[in-house]
Protein backbone atom coordinates (compact mmCIF):
# COMPACT_ATOMS: atom_id res chain seq x y z
CA UNK A 1 0.00 0.00 0.00
CA UNK A 2 1.24 3.54 -0.48
CA UNK A 3 2.41 5.72 1.96
CA UNK A 4 0.10 8.60 2.24
CA UNK A 5 1.35 12.41 0.89
CA UNK A 6 1.98 14.23 4.00
CA UNK A 7 0.46 17.85 3.25
CA UNK A 8 2.75 20.94 4.10
CA UNK A 9 1.30 22.41 7.31
CA UNK A 10 2.01 19.16 8.91
CA UNK A 11 5.69 18.71 7.27
CA UNK A 12 8.66 18.80 9.65
CA UNK A 13 10.79 20.58 7.76
CA UNK A 14 14.02 20.06 10.08
CA UNK A 15 14.58 23.35 11.64
CA UNK A 16 12.36 25.10 14.17
CA UNK A 17 12.44 28.42 12.53
CA UNK A 18 11.20 27.25 9.04
CA UNK A 19 8.94 24.96 11.39
CA UNK A 20 7.64 28.12 13.17
CA UNK A 21 7.30 29.57 9.76
CA UNK A 22 5.27 27.37 8.59
CA UNK A 23 3.00 27.57 11.28
CA UNK A 24 3.02 31.41 10.36
CA UNK A 25 1.71 30.18 6.79
CA UNK A 26 -1.02 27.88 7.86
CA UNK A 27 -2.23 30.28 10.03
CA UNK A 28 -2.83 32.64 7.50
CA UNK A 29 -4.62 30.40 5.24
CA UNK A 30 -1.95 29.94 2.92
CA UNK A 31 -2.34 27.13 0.08
CA UNK A 32 -0.15 23.95 0.81
CA UNK A 33 1.78 24.40 -2.52
CA UNK A 34 2.87 28.01 -1.44
CA UNK A 35 3.19 26.77 2.38
CA UNK A 36 5.73 23.96 0.69
CA UNK A 37 7.62 26.75 -1.31
CA UNK A 38 8.34 29.46 0.88
CA UNK A 39 9.13 26.49 3.50
CA UNK A 40 11.65 25.17 1.18
CA UNK A 41 13.50 28.49 0.15
CA UNK A 42 13.77 29.25 3.77
CA UNK A 43 15.53 25.54 4.80
CA UNK A 44 18.13 26.86 1.71
CA UNK A 45 18.50 30.43 2.97
CA UNK A 46 18.83 29.00 6.58
CA UNK A 47 21.44 26.42 5.37
CA UNK A 48 23.43 28.76 3.23
CA UNK A 49 23.23 31.64 6.27
CA UNK A 50 24.67 29.02 9.05
CA UNK A 51 21.71 29.47 11.52
CA UNK A 52 21.21 26.90 13.70
CA UNK A 53 19.15 28.60 16.29
CA UNK A 54 16.18 30.94 16.30
CA UNK A 55 18.28 33.74 17.79
CA UNK A 56 20.86 33.58 14.79
CA UNK A 57 18.69 34.71 12.31
CA UNK A 58 18.58 38.33 14.58
CA UNK A 59 22.59 38.56 13.93
CA UNK A 60 21.78 38.32 9.76
CA UNK A 61 22.99 41.11 7.60
CA UNK A 62 21.86 42.39 4.35
CA UNK A 63 24.60 41.13 2.39
CA UNK A 64 23.60 37.55 3.79
CA UNK A 65 20.51 38.02 2.14
CA UNK A 66 21.83 39.72 -0.98
CA UNK A 67 24.41 37.06 -1.76
CA UNK A 68 21.78 34.15 -1.15
CA UNK A 69 19.65 35.91 -3.86
CA UNK A 70 22.70 36.26 -6.26
CA UNK A 71 23.44 32.60 -5.83
CA UNK A 72 19.87 31.91 -6.91
CA UNK A 73 19.92 33.98 -10.07
CA UNK A 74 24.04 33.10 -11.28
CA UNK A 75 24.42 29.23 -9.43
CA UNK A 76 23.38 26.27 -11.82
CA UNK A 77 21.14 23.95 -9.30
CA UNK A 78 21.30 20.67 -11.51
CA UNK A 79 23.32 19.89 -15.09
CA UNK A 80 24.21 23.37 -15.83
CA UNK A 81 20.49 24.71 -15.28
CA UNK A 82 19.73 27.97 -14.17
CA UNK A 83 16.07 28.75 -12.15
CA UNK A 84 13.94 31.30 -14.69
CA UNK A 85 13.59 34.77 -13.50
CA UNK A 86 9.64 33.53 -12.43
CA UNK A 87 11.07 31.11 -10.11
CA UNK A 88 13.62 33.03 -8.72
CA UNK A 89 11.07 35.67 -7.85
CA UNK A 90 8.69 33.32 -6.56
CA UNK A 91 11.70 32.24 -3.86
CA UNK A 92 12.73 35.99 -2.89
CA UNK A 93 9.29 36.26 -2.07
CA UNK A 94 9.40 33.22 0.17
CA UNK A 95 12.26 34.72 1.57
CA UNK A 96 11.02 38.22 1.81
CA UNK A 97 7.69 36.58 3.76
CA UNK A 98 10.32 34.59 6.24
CA UNK A 99 12.36 37.96 6.77
CA UNK A 100 9.05 39.53 7.43
CA UNK A 101 8.12 37.06 9.80
CA UNK A 102 11.12 37.26 12.03
CA UNK A 103 10.66 41.12 12.14
CA UNK A 104 13.40 41.83 9.55
CA UNK A 105 11.43 43.98 6.66
CA UNK A 106 14.57 46.04 6.40
CA UNK A 107 16.24 43.48 4.62
CA UNK A 108 13.80 42.16 2.27
CA UNK A 109 14.87 41.79 -1.18
CA UNK A 110 13.21 43.44 -4.59
CA UNK A 111 11.58 41.06 -7.17
CA UNK A 112 13.44 40.63 -10.39
CA UNK A 113 12.21 43.10 -13.27
CA UNK A 114 10.52 40.68 -15.81
CA UNK A 115 9.89 42.83 -19.15
CA UNK A 116 6.01 41.27 -19.92
CA UNK A 117 5.73 39.20 -22.51
CA UNK A 118 3.66 40.83 -26.02
CA UNK A 119 2.74 37.07 -26.90
CA UNK A 120 2.01 33.59 -25.97
CA UNK A 121 4.11 31.02 -27.36
CA UNK A 122 1.68 28.65 -29.58
CA UNK A 123 2.54 25.41 -27.89
CA UNK A 124 2.31 27.22 -24.70
CA UNK A 125 -1.64 27.11 -24.28
CA UNK A 126 -4.76 24.15 -24.91
CA UNK A 127 -6.96 25.75 -27.82
CA UNK A 128 -10.71 25.09 -27.87
CA UNK A 129 -10.40 21.79 -29.80
CA UNK A 130 -7.86 20.47 -27.63
CA UNK A 131 -9.91 21.18 -24.18
CA UNK A 132 -13.02 19.70 -26.04
CA UNK A 133 -10.99 16.40 -27.20
CA UNK A 134 -9.30 15.94 -23.11
CA UNK A 135 -13.34 16.52 -21.97
CA UNK A 136 -14.77 13.87 -24.32
CA UNK A 137 -11.56 11.31 -23.66
CA UNK A 138 -11.72 11.59 -19.92
CA UNK A 139 -15.40 11.50 -20.11
CA UNK A 140 -14.85 7.94 -21.03
CA UNK A 141 -11.74 6.69 -19.02
CA UNK A 142 -12.36 8.63 -15.79
CA UNK A 143 -15.71 10.30 -14.30
CA UNK A 144 -13.53 11.82 -11.72
CA UNK A 145 -10.95 13.50 -13.87
CA UNK A 146 -13.85 14.46 -16.26
CA UNK A 147 -15.41 16.56 -13.60
CA UNK A 148 -12.37 18.17 -12.50
CA UNK A 149 -11.07 19.45 -15.93
CA UNK A 150 -15.03 20.22 -16.77
CA UNK A 151 -15.17 22.54 -13.46
CA UNK A 152 -11.78 24.32 -14.42
CA UNK A 153 -12.61 24.35 -18.13
CA UNK A 154 -16.40 25.98 -17.16
CA UNK A 155 -15.11 28.20 -13.97
CA UNK A 156 -11.31 28.56 -14.49
CA UNK A 157 -10.82 27.08 -11.19
CA UNK A 158 -7.50 25.98 -9.16
CA UNK A 159 -6.56 22.66 -8.70
CA UNK A 160 -6.84 23.00 -4.91
CA UNK A 161 -10.10 24.86 -5.46
CA UNK A 162 -12.63 22.13 -6.63
CA UNK A 163 -12.65 20.76 -3.34
CA UNK A 164 -14.69 23.19 -2.98
CA UNK A 165 -17.84 21.75 -5.20
CA UNK A 166 -20.18 20.39 -2.65
CA UNK A 167 -23.62 18.99 -3.00
CA UNK A 168 -24.15 22.16 -0.44
CA UNK A 169 -22.62 24.52 -3.32
CA UNK A 170 -25.48 23.13 -5.89
CA UNK A 171 -28.23 24.19 -4.36
CA UNK A 172 -26.52 27.29 -3.82
CA UNK A 173 -25.75 27.46 -7.13
CA UNK A 174 -21.88 28.99 -6.67
CA UNK A 175 -19.39 27.63 -4.80
CA UNK A 176 -17.49 29.72 -1.91
CA UNK A 177 -14.04 29.43 -2.36
CA UNK A 178 -11.26 30.01 0.75
CA UNK A 179 -7.75 30.70 -0.90
CA UNK A 180 -4.97 32.82 0.06
CA UNK A 181 -6.31 33.93 2.95
CA UNK A 182 -9.71 35.40 1.33
CA UNK A 183 -13.31 33.94 -0.03
CA UNK A 184 -14.56 34.15 -2.90
CA UNK A 185 -18.06 33.26 -4.72
CA UNK A 186 -18.00 31.83 -7.80
CA UNK A 187 -21.22 30.99 -9.86
CA UNK A 188 -21.64 27.47 -10.92
CA UNK A 189 -22.96 27.09 -14.59
CA UNK A 190 -26.78 25.94 -14.91
CA UNK A 191 -25.40 22.68 -17.45
CA UNK A 192 -22.83 21.80 -15.10
CA UNK A 193 -24.99 21.73 -12.02
CA UNK A 194 -27.42 19.26 -13.67
CA UNK A 195 -24.48 17.31 -14.52
CA UNK A 196 -22.87 17.21 -10.84
CA UNK A 197 -26.82 16.49 -9.60
CA UNK A 198 -27.32 13.33 -11.73
CA UNK A 199 -22.97 12.54 -10.79
CA UNK A 200 -24.10 12.62 -7.16
CA UNK A 201 -27.73 10.61 -7.68
CA UNK A 202 -25.41 8.07 -9.13
CA UNK A 203 -22.41 7.77 -6.84
CA UNK A 204 -24.86 8.10 -3.93
CA UNK A 205 -22.87 11.30 -2.58
CA UNK A 206 -25.95 13.26 -0.48
CA UNK A 207 -23.25 16.19 1.15
CA UNK A 208 -19.62 17.45 1.14
CA UNK A 209 -17.32 17.19 -1.50
CA UNK A 210 -18.66 15.76 -4.90
CA UNK A 211 -15.00 15.17 -6.78
CA UNK A 212 -12.83 13.37 -4.65
CA UNK A 213 -9.99 10.26 -5.74
CA UNK A 214 -11.85 8.89 -2.21
CA UNK A 215 -13.82 9.97 0.42
CA UNK A 216 -12.12 13.28 1.89
CA UNK A 217 -9.32 13.01 -0.41
CA UNK A 218 -9.39 15.38 -3.15
CA UNK A 219 -7.88 14.75 -6.68
CA UNK A 220 -3.98 16.16 -6.22
CA UNK A 221 -2.68 18.53 -8.77
CA UNK A 222 0.37 16.19 -9.35
CA UNK A 223 -2.86 13.10 -10.34
CA UNK A 224 -4.41 15.75 -12.64
CA UNK A 225 -1.36 16.86 -14.64
CA UNK A 226 -0.30 12.80 -15.26
CA UNK A 227 -3.61 12.02 -16.04
CA UNK A 228 -3.57 15.08 -18.35
CA UNK A 229 -0.73 14.26 -20.32
CA UNK A 230 -1.46 10.56 -20.52
CA UNK A 231 -4.34 11.36 -22.42
CA UNK A 232 -2.85 13.89 -24.43
CA UNK A 233 0.02 11.68 -25.95
CA UNK A 234 -2.88 9.38 -26.72
CA UNK A 235 -4.85 12.43 -28.55
CA UNK A 236 -1.71 13.28 -29.72
CA UNK A 237 -2.34 17.13 -27.97
CA UNK A 238 1.68 18.57 -27.16
CA UNK A 239 2.26 17.59 -23.07
CA UNK A 240 4.18 20.54 -22.51
CA UNK A 241 0.51 22.69 -22.70
CA UNK A 242 -1.81 19.57 -21.08
CA UNK A 243 -1.10 21.04 -17.38
CA UNK A 244 -4.06 22.08 -14.92
CA UNK A 245 -3.50 25.51 -15.09
CA UNK A 246 -3.60 25.57 -19.00
CA UNK A 247 -7.29 25.59 -18.51
CA UNK A 248 -7.78 27.89 -16.36
CA UNK A 249 -5.27 30.19 -19.18
CA UNK A 250 -7.95 28.78 -21.91
CA UNK A 251 -11.40 29.50 -19.72
CA UNK A 252 -9.96 33.22 -19.25
CA UNK A 253 -8.99 33.79 -23.26
CA UNK A 254 -12.24 32.56 -24.00
CA UNK A 255 -14.34 34.89 -21.33
CA UNK A 256 -12.40 37.96 -22.58
CA UNK A 257 -13.04 36.80 -26.63
CA UNK A 258 -16.98 36.60 -25.70
CA UNK A 259 -17.16 39.81 -23.13
CA UNK A 260 -14.49 42.28 -24.38
CA UNK A 261 -11.79 43.77 -22.25
CA UNK A 262 -14.39 45.76 -20.27
CA UNK A 263 -15.20 42.55 -18.68
CA UNK A 264 -10.87 42.59 -17.09
CA UNK A 265 -12.21 43.85 -13.64
CA UNK A 266 -15.58 40.89 -13.96
CA UNK A 267 -13.06 38.05 -14.41
CA UNK A 268 -10.46 39.26 -11.91
CA UNK A 269 -13.31 38.51 -9.47
CA UNK A 270 -13.89 35.50 -10.99
CA UNK A 271 -10.05 33.89 -11.16
CA UNK A 272 -9.21 36.05 -7.69
CA UNK A 273 -6.78 38.24 -8.66
CA UNK A 274 -6.17 40.51 -5.84
CA UNK A 275 -4.78 42.81 -8.56
CA UNK A 276 -6.22 43.42 -12.38
CA UNK A 277 -2.73 43.36 -13.55
CA UNK A 278 -2.52 39.61 -12.83
CA UNK A 279 -5.00 39.54 -15.16
CA UNK A 280 -4.18 41.33 -18.39
CA UNK A 281 -1.73 38.52 -18.83
CA UNK A 282 -5.12 37.10 -20.05
CA UNK A 283 -4.75 39.81 -22.97
CA UNK A 284 -1.86 38.42 -24.72
CA UNK A 285 -1.93 37.28 -28.17
CA UNK A 286 -0.43 34.04 -29.42
CA UNK A 287 3.20 34.16 -31.83
CA UNK A 288 1.08 33.04 -34.90
CA UNK A 289 -1.49 35.29 -34.46
CA UNK A 290 1.00 38.29 -33.75
CA UNK A 291 2.70 37.39 -36.75
CA UNK A 292 -0.63 37.06 -39.32
CA UNK A 293 -1.55 40.36 -37.76
CA UNK A 294 2.01 41.85 -39.60
CA UNK A 295 1.18 40.93 -42.59
CA UNK A 296 -2.03 42.59 -42.76
CA UNK A 297 -2.21 44.76 -46.17
CA UNK A 298 -2.99 48.09 -44.42
CA UNK A 299 -0.04 48.00 -42.89
CA UNK A 300 2.20 47.57 -46.23
CA UNK A 301 3.79 50.23 -47.91
CA UNK A 302 2.76 50.83 -51.21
Amino acid sequence: MSKEKVKAHEKDYGNAIVNEFKTSLWERRRAESTIDNYCRVAGSFIKYAHINTKEGITLLTKSVVRNFVDCLINVSYEDGKKYTVESVNNKIAGLNQLLAFYGLEEMKEKALYCHRKTFIEDDEILTDEDVRLLLSESRKENEVLYYALESMSQMGLRVSEVQFITVESLNRGFIVVLNKGGARKVPLPPDLIKELRAYCEENGITSGPIIYVRKGIAISRSTIGKLMKKLAEKLKIDTKKAHPHSLRHNFAIRYLKIYGQCALSKLADILGHRSIETTRVYLRDTLSNVAKSLTAKSLKIK
